[in-house]
């Protein structure tokens, strides 16, 4: 992937990854498969996330390499490096497009190659060059996302950055999508309610998507809400919601969400 344009091959792959979320009912493994995927499309050695804002000294990192999870491989001084987010934290929180950049374009090949957090970053992880993957979030000025470091290589190009560019509305729809999945399964009543639900909706045939519109619609969203809190579009919330109304035999929204905690899916 050297050229100006993504990979065909590799964007294909991203429609890929969006049609297997939308089928995933385990939060915890959708993040595995857009690392799996953005590991492998931008040639990177290890992907961070940290699903709390970035700042440095707190908050828990989540590592994969190719080979698969990794947050057992770093101790505790790398952690602190890999949370500092530099250098991208620094630039989006000041009010930077949240789009898709390499380090050495943030921070400037100078400063990379000489200040001193780079040099801890290249200590402690081997990192040559790493792209910044921002992700929006409800939280004005709230900085999430995650990172891909090459270690020991030459940088990433235009085309890998063309490819994040394309990703990245693809990863915020998987991460919204997991988040109101999980908030869906630990609502009150522990792990047993937890299964009882998720074999209700199951019996009913409700699909990872369509639960994640019922949640939301629970919520007394609008479908323009809902497409945005998803990145759909509102025409699909509604084409969502017919096969809510089919499966729970109700005509409307009220009756439906009613319907729902008659049956224990929500």
């Amino acid at each position: 992937m050297d050229g100006a344009d993504a990979d065909p091959v590799a964007l294909a792959r991203l429609l890929e990854l969006a049609v297997a979320a939308l089928h995933e009912t385990r939060p915890e493994q959708l993040w595995s498969l857009a690392f799996t995927e953005l590991l492998d499309a931008l040639d990177a050695d290890l992907a961070v996330r940290k699903a709390e804002e970035w700042s440095p000294g707190e908050g828990t990192v989540r590592l994969w390499t190719p080979e698969g999870p990794a947050h057992h491989l770093l101790g505790p001084e790398q952690l602190d490096v890999i949370r500092t987010g530099y250098p991208f934290v620094d630039h989006y929180a000041a009010g930077h497009p949240l789009e898709p950049l390499t380090a050495r374009a943030t921070a400037g090949a100078h400063a990379w190659r000489h200040a001193a957090p780079a040099g801890r970053l290249r200590d402690a992880l081997g990192s040559t060059d790493i792209l910044g993957l921002p992700l929006p979030r409800p939280e004005k000025g709230a900085i999430h996302g995650c990172l891909l470091h090459r270690t020991g290589r030459r940088p990433f190009t235009p085309a890998h950055l063309a490819y994040a560019r394309r990703a990245q509305p693809v990863i915020a729809a998987v991460e919204a999508h997991a988040a109101h999945l999980r908030a869906w399964r630990t609502t009150p009543g522990g792990p047993e309610a937890a299964t009882v639900r998720e074999e209700r909706a199951a019996a009913l045939g409700l699909t990872p998507r369509e639960i994640t519109v019922l949640a939301l619609l629970a919520e007394a969203r609008t479908a323009s809400a809902i497409a945005q809190r998803l990145g759909i579009s509102p025409r699909t919330v509604h084409r969502h919601l017919a096969h809510l109304y089919r499966k729970f035999g109700t005509r409307d929204r009220l009756a439906t969400v009613l319907r729902a905690r008659e049956t224990g899916v929500l």
